[in-house]
């Protein structure tokens, strides 16, 4: 068990607002790959810069439960999905720093939630119908995320892995999301979590659709979280 840095997500807690929400991910797991940079970049908008890393850029799918979904200030009402994100690490436009990702691909197990979140936010997100589930037996974790289309496999089992503070940051700490909306605009949004405990996992199989369109080889040690509470601080806005 690891204890994620803090990095500067800790300082970017925000008065809770009409607007904003609530969610605790449960059973969470960061995949990622390296990607060539020019592959990637043929994927962002102008606006964005890619982190790189090792001499690649790093993409991620990261799946796990949505569990008591809810607006911050009524609290209720309360929803349950599953949900996958693909995410590029970028550098924000102003100040060049890390610490934000370019969503390539938004995925929610509810066909109703996905269509509220483009009506409401103009958030891009599709209905894939998946499945996360983990398990510890004492053994360790085994997380298996599958969808019935075949979109979406991944089995990992927890095991020893070294991953150096920095690329732990970068992987579990993102504080902006930018995508494009409907229309093909760039905005963006800001999140704060509290303090997350991780363990390392090997990935047995891998098979993300979307990923099908970088050049990839073995994915890097992935990261799993049982649960951690989020704050995301809604509605959109436009980049700058």
């Amino acid at each position: 068990m690891i204890d994620a840095p803090a990095g500067d997500i800790d300082r970017l807690r925000r008065p809770l607002r009409l607007g904003h929400v609530l969610v605790t991910l449960e059973d969470l797991l960061i995949v990622t790959w390296r990607v060539p940079e020019a592959e990637l970049r043929r994927h962002l908008p102008n606006a964005l810069q890619p982190v790189i890393d090792a001499g690649a850029c790093l993409v991620s799918a990261v799946a796990f439960r949505n569990r008591a979904l809810r607006p911050a200030v009524a609290g209720f009402p309360r929803m349950r999905s599953s949900q996958m994100n693909v995410r590029a690490y970028v550098r924000a436009p102003r100040s060049g720093e890390p610490g934000s990702v370019f969503f390539l691909g938004l995925y929610v197990s509810r066909a109703w939630i996905a269509g509220m979140s483009s009506w409401l936010f103009g958030v891009p997100f599709q209905y894939l119908p998946l499945e996360v589930a983990a398990r510890d037996e004492g053994h360790g974790v085994e997380w298996h995320a599958r969808s019935p289309d075949d979109h979406l496999t991944i089995h990992a089992r927890e095991a020893d892995a070294d991953v150096d503070t920095h690329t732990l940051d970068l992987l579990t700490n993102p504080h902006t999301a930018y995508f494009l909306d409907r229309r093909g605009v760039l905005r963006r949004w800001s999140i704060w979590h509290r303090p997350q405990a991780v363990r390392t996992m090997a990935v047995q199989q891998a098979r993300v659709e979307c990923m099908r369109d970088f050049t990839v080889s073995r994915p890097l040690p992935a990261l799993y979280v049982r649960s951690v509470d989020y704050e995301v601080y809604l509605p959109p806005r436009a980049a700058s």
